[in-house]
């Protein structure tokens, strides 16, 4: 497993973006990208994100810097990923206590 964010290549405002790999088995880099990112271009405390992984295309994020913008779309995966546990589990349990 891995993670990285990779700085990639700059909108045609300026600003780069920013995406987020994380691969579980032995995806190839273009296949586990989970998040990604860019600073608006009129204000620098607004991020424009998206990630299938959230279900999310262009969604906004108010952040003081790029390295929060990282940090909160990596807590909302985390989120995303425990929620999906706690679904699982109900289930699980709802489907045992039916037998």
């Amino acid at each position: 497993m891995k993670k990285y964010w990779e700085t990639g290549e700059k909108d045609d405002f300026g600003k780069e973006c920013y995406k987020l790999h994380f691969s579980q088995f032995y995806e190839e880099d273009d296949e586990n990208v989970v998040a990604g990112f860019v600073q608006d271009e009129t204000d620098e405390n607004i991020f424009i994100y998206v990630s299938k992984e959230l279900n999310v295309e262009y969604d906004t994020l108010f952040a003081d810097s790029i390295e929060d913008a990282k940090h909160q779309i990596e807590d909302m995966l985390i989120d995303h990923w425990n929620d999906e546990i706690d679904y699982l589990e109900n289930r699980i349990k709802s489907f045992q206590d039916e037998e």
